[in-house]
């Protein structure tokens, strides 16, 4: 293969690999037999509605570093912006000290850069896999809502991640402290 050629070929790969952070569902579809909607006035955070909520920024980003955060729902206003995952271990997240995540999405993974500026958090898309996921799978969304988190917090040991305008909210528990694996 030419040099060109094979160019050409990683720039394809990338494109590819960034379109699947910013495209994908923004809304999950009612009835598709994946999620669980949420009653109307319940807080998916413990059920606590007055949770402790610390706001994740550069001097206490250590909190969420070397933890994997799988997702468990997301909190927002609006038909279809509030379900329960069924599956967390499918759909998780890891924050390194270096400045690089990495993210499970059901049948894909990949890994990207983040910074942490004041209280402001972002997640920049980078290589993943590109694998078809059954119908059921909740990996566009998630994705979708990966590449519009804003700020994080921790509240009642869990991580939430923001979205824009902070109309929406991504919700992770802490499934274990990482050994040397990443």
């Amino acid at each position: 293969m030419r040099r060109k050629d094979i160019w050409v070929l990683s720039l394809v790969c990338f494109l590819m690999a960034f379109s699947a952070f910013t495209l994908g569902c923004t809304e999950t579809p009612q009835g598709s037999g994946n999620d669980t909607i949420l009653e109307d006035n319940v807080t998916p955070v413990n059920g606590d509605t007055e949770a402790t909520s610390t706001e994740i920024s550069d001097e206490n980003i250590a909190d969420i570093r070397n933890i994997e955060w799988q997702w468990t729902g997301l909190d927002g206003e609006g038909p279809g912006s509030q379900l329960q995952v069924p599956d967390p271990e499918n759909y998780n997240i890891v924050f390194l000290e270096d400045g690089i995540y990495y993210f499970r999405a059901d049948c894909n993974t990949g890994s990207g850069d983040y910074t942490m500026e004041g209280s402001s958090l972002t997640l920049e898309p980078g290589m993943m896999t590109l694998v078809a996921c059954d119908e059921e799978s909740l990996d566009s969304g998630y994705l979708a809502s990966l590449a519009n988190v804003t700020s994080a917090s921790i509240e009642d040991g869990q991580l939430i991640l923001y979205l824009e305008e902070q109309e929406s909210r991504m919700i992770f528990k802490n499934a274990q402290e990482l050994g040397e694996f990443y």
